[in-house]
């Protein structure tokens, strides 16, 4: 399975996010040379329910239909966090959504597997939306 690579990055100094053009080598070689010192983000290769790519350090609400059980309203939990790659112990390293005090797998929470549901939008990002932060315990 392929995945599409590409970056974004945040210059704090310019309140500034800047987007990686062609995904090729050179182009990506480039935008990391150019924005090393500034915080670099990377695409999941996922998008939201809206067809948005979803990067890291992005903030993702939406519903969740896993487990192989369902609530009375078919859904298991709503959910809200920050996307960030770390290792979780059932998959490994992996892209997740942290609340702060739960991560949940993004591939599995937003898309249900790629198989049918996709109910994660990204509402806003670290950088940009900072007030969105102040819902997290982990990162007030």
């Amino acid at each position: 399975m392929n995945r599409e690579i590409k970056f974004r990055a945040w210059d704090e100094s310019q309140k500034y996010m800047a987007y990686q053009g062609a995904p090729d080598l050179e182009t990506i070689q480039s935008f990391i040379h150019h924005f090393g010192d500034k915080k670099l983000m990377q695409f999941t290769g996922l998008k939201d329910c809206h067809g948005k790519d979803i990067y890291e350090g992005d903030v993702i609400e939406g519903e969740s239909y896993l487990y192989g059980y369902q609530l009375n309203d078919n859904k298991q939990f709503n959910y809200k966090g920050i996307v960030e790659f770390q290792t979780q112990c059932d998959v490994g390293l992996c892209w997740i959504v942290n609340d702060g005090s739960g991560a949940w797998n993004l591939n599995q929470t937003v898309h249900r597997n790629m198989i049918d549901y996709c109910t994660g939008q990204v509402i806003g990002n670290i950088f940009e939306n900072p007030e969105l932060l102040e819902c997290f315990e982990g990162y007030c």
